[in-house]
């Protein structure tokens, strides 16, 4: 039997050295489709679950929302619709002046008109608009109850300015021209013009509260049963002139107090009045000697 020879060249001298291994070749790093092919298929495995789990949890949550909006749609739809929650009752609170059928047709509110169907905010606007109107509030009761609660001004006085009269709170601030079924039977506050209002609204309201505070310091007095008030005028320096009773007795009061000057008053006029005397005009304005009263009879 005859046996094949096989050559094998030796490398070349310079190929190795002697004691080191040979220099491994620049490292590429492994090429995105080679780490995924290098993934364990347990690994993409775990992974395909988290995503399924993932979209399974998005659709279940808008599933749920889609139900919820459907449902609130539905809910809100029957409310405006069915006839259990029609205004049956106004329960009107605080109104001394704005009656039932005033209010509903200022406010644009109808009984038997659907409870959720009212803008209560507008409502309100609408009857603050009515200048007797101080606050109010619209509440629903329900199934069928609108609670209106009103704040109504209170005419304290009358200020006749440049000629017409306007009714007074009782901070001095004027809310309505004097009209038909407003009370008429108030003092008269003088001395205000509407140009005075126009440049400085504070001041003037504050020479008003001075009017008033005459007013009520008078209403006090047991005279005032007798000789009602009829006019306060507002002197440009300060003082106030208050005339009272339907003969129309003046007393010139200048500067406070107030209380002081009237109760000084009423004893000279009860006096005279004892004696069968009625007096025109009645001075309590001396600043230099406040304790004197000068008496000008009729």
């Amino acid at each position: 039997m005859s046996r094949t020879s096989r050559v094998v060249e030796a490398p070349a001298e310079d190929a190795f050295v002697e004691g080191e291994s040979p220099k491994p070749g620049p490292v590429r790093s492994k090429s995105r489709r080679a780490r995924a092919e290098s993934t364990p298929p347990q690994g993409r495995g775990r992974m395909l679950a988290s995503l399924w789990s993932a979209i399974k949890l998005a659709s279940g949550v808008l599933v749920v929302v889609a139900a919820s909006v459907a449902v609130a749609w539905g809910a809100h739809r029957y409310a405006l619709s069915t006839p259990r929650f029609a205004v049956k009752k106004l329960d009107i609170r605080g109104s001394r002046r704005l009656g039932q059928q005033q209010i509903e047709k200022l406010a644009g509110i109808r009984v038997g008109q659907n409870i959720f169907a009212l803008d209560t905010a507008a409502a309100e606007k609408k009857l603050l608009s009515d200048p007797w109107v101080k606050e109010v509030k619209i509440t629903r009761q329900l199934p069928g109850t609108l609670r209106v609660e009103l704040s109504e001004h209170e005419a304290r006085a009358m200020a006749s300015i440049d000629g017409s009269l306007y009714l007074l709170t009782r901070t001095g601030e004027p809310f309505k021209q004097l009209g038909d079924g407003d009370p008429f039977d108030l003092p008269v506050i003088t001395g205000i013009s509407a140009q005075s209002l126009a440049r400085d609204r504070k001041g003037a309201i504050a020479r008003i509260e001075v009017g008033l505070d005459v007013l009520e310091n008078y209403s006090r007095i047991p005279l005032s049963k007798t000789y009602p008030a009829e006019e306060v005028h507002l002197m440009a320096g300060g003082g106030a002139v208050l005339t009272v009773g339907k003969d129309g007795v003046t007393l010139e009061l200048g500067h406070g107090p107030w209380r002081k000057k009237l109760l000084m008053a009423a004893r000279v006029i009860g006096r005279l009045r004892a004696k069968g005397q009625q007096p025109g005009i009645v001075f309590l304005d001396n600043e230099a000697h406040p304790e004197r009263v000068v008496v000008r009879m009729r």
